[in-house]
């Protein structure tokens, strides 16, 4: 299931955010669509496809004590058009 994160922490953590960043290895049963910087605003994003929620924890959990990790379901606009016509 496509899975969007959203990241936000406090500019005094940005240096071990920085330095996790480049230690984190996503785990091999979830594939990574897109990283992103919201530039000026300490939020990463990524889009990520995720089979459970032990993948998503795996992803969060090293994260935890320099921000807040926020974890939705994701669906296309188009898909989601469709699903709503159903209705």
């Amino acid at each position: 299931m496509l899975f969007i994160l959203w990241f936000k922490w406090e500019p005094e953590n940005t240096s071990k955010v920085e330095k996790l960043w480049r230690e984190f290895k996503f785990p091999k049963e979830v594939k990574v669509i897109g990283r992103y910087l919201l530039i000026g605003r300490h939020i990463s994003v990524a889009i990520f496809d995720a089979p459970t929620e032990e993948a998503i924890l795996k992803i969060t959990y090293p994260f935890r004590e320099l921000g807040v990790p926020h974890v939705n379901p994701a669906l296309s606009l188009e898909e989601s058009l469709k699903l709503m016509e159903k209705m």
